[in-house]
């Protein structure tokens, strides 16, 4: 059962519809699901389609005959053998030539970062059919998708050569949300609670090929020891192969994650160049991609003049793996792991992370949907002075002065404020106040996985509060 991606297929229906050709990108990371939605809209949709996929790691003239292998099974008929892609999209051509079809013709790109492998000319090649043959018509949608986004941005998105102003769109493709990994879990059989769903995200974030991997027949629990600690687990060693596939020089990349990965608060690129020990300025493109492909955000520190960009790792899995699975020994429980007081510590911190990736939906809860914000992370810390950290703060940037701490507890039960914890909350308050100058409306925002209980301490301090089920239930 197909899920989700509703805002992606409107986009292509929409190009399905008008009376000229397409040229579409399409990128996010690996194993998110851009070739199932494409295949999805292509199956479901009155068009014709042929679908090409790059091979990682092997020869241009592997790639052209896998390329007229295709069209023979697809058309039906003998091509001739060619060496060069010049060749093989006249090939290509010649046969959409002979169609009888009035519907729209879908050709198809994947993984073309792979394709486009050093002297194979391919990307001049495809520029070149697109820019002579399919814009000469009004019934080709000439589709690319890969996972190295930053190649795709590149190369593609932001080509200087023929292809520069010639897409016609460009669609991300980011994680499912909560919301969307519940449908998921649900299409599958798998009757997980709320709580269930976030540990789910916790482990596998909301990468729709990790997801699909879970066994309904199996406890949340019984998944993870079978996918990422048994030897023969298919998550065991995904995150080694993961960076290998989507970057080069991949190292760099892999240091750099393993390193935000250990430090919910983030880094500074300069602090992040220092510890790795990678020059400031080359482990600025290596940021740029992880960020571009989705597996860290920036933020700024609040308050600073220079406004700093700290860099977080928001990638799920790889905090994840790099917490339990990495070092970790074949065949280790996770049942036993899961009530450590370590995991619950852990378990804080992810659900905080979640709600970070979550931010739009947490916006319209709080009915400022609409409202210009900014998210940063802000602390203070002065010799022989109370110090304290606010992780995440949503600035109204529409001259409102309006700010929202957000406070996030990930509990089994009902969260209870205590005397000591509204304390702690009104000093917060009371030392961002005075280090802003009492600038600033100051909101207190709660979110729990299973509510506060409205004890004689909750007004005191929180002025809203939400709950799981509230961001399970709003689409992003």
């Amino acid at each position: 059962m197909f899920i989700a991606r509703e805002k992606e297929l409107k986009i292509l229906r929409e190009i399905n519809e008008k009376n000229s050709s397409s040229f579409v990108a399409i990128y996010g990371r690996r194993r998110v699901g851009k070739t199932e939605m494409v295949r999805y809209f292509c199956e479901n949709e009155d068009v014709f389609f042929i679908e090409f996929t790059g091979k990682r790691k092997v020869s241009k003239q592997n790639q052209i005959r896998t390329f007229l292998r295709n069209i023979e099974k697809k058309f039906k008929r003998k091509v001739d053998r060619v060496n060069d892609w010049y060749d093989a999209f006249e090939i290509l051509q010649e046969n959409i030539e002979m169609l009888e079809t009035k519907s729209k013709k879908v050709v198809f790109v994947d993984e073309l970062p792979w394709l486009d492998s050093a002297k194979s000319n391919f990307l001049e090649e495809l520029s070149y059919f697109w820019n002579t043959y399919c814009t000469r018509r009004d019934d080709i949608i000439l589709i690319v998708c890969g996972s190295a986004a930053s190649y795709m941005i590149k190369k593609v998105i932001h080509n200087i050569g023929p292809l520069h102003g010639r897409l016609t769109a460009i669609i991300p493709m980011k994680q499912f949300d909560l919301s969307a990994t519940k449908e998921m879990l649900l299409s599958r059989g798998c009757n997980y609670s709320d709580k269930a769903v976030v540990d789910t995200y916790m482990a596998f974030g909301g990468v729709a090929k990790y997801i699909e991997n879970i066994s309904c027949k199996k406890t949340l629990s019984e998944n993870i020891n079978a996918l990422c600690f048994q030897d023969t687990g298919l998550m065991r060693y995904e995150y080694e192969e993961l960076f290998s596939s989507l970057f080069n020089n991949s190292k760099t990349h892999y240091t750099i994650m393993n390193k935000l990965s250990s430090k919910w608060s983030g880094w500074t690129q300069k602090e992040l160049a220092l510890s790795v020990k990678i020059s400031s300025g080359s482990i600025k493109k290596p940021l740029e991609e992880l960020h571009t492909s989705g597996f860290i955000s920036k933020t700024t520190r609040f308050g600073n003049l220079k406004r700093e960009t700290i860099y977080r790792a928001t990638d799920c899995f790889s905090y994840f793996h790099n917490k339990w699975i990495k070092g970790s020994v074949e065949n280790s429980n996770w049942n036993q792991i899961s009530t450590t007081q370590s995991f619950k510590a852990w378990s804080g911190f992810a659900f905080e992370n979640i709600c970070h990736m979550h931010i739009e939906q947490i916006k319209k809860l709080l009915g400022i949907g609409a409202v210009p914000t900014q998210t940063h992370y802000w602390s203070y810390r002065a010799e022989g002075k109370v110090g304290t950290q606010i992780d995440m703060l949503i600035e109204h940037t529409n001259g409102s002065k309006n700010i929202d701490i957000i406070e996030c507890k990930y509990y089994n039960g009902q969260f209870v404020i205590d005397k000591k914890y509204k304390e702690n909350l009104q000093q917060k308050i009371n030392i961002f106040n005075e280090q802003t100058e009492y600038k600033y409306n100051i909101r207190l925002i709660m979110i729990t996985s299973n509510g506060v209980k409205k004890n004689e301490h909750y007004g005191d301090v929180v002025n809203v509060s939400l709950e799981l089920s509230d961001i399970l239930n709003v689409g992003g």
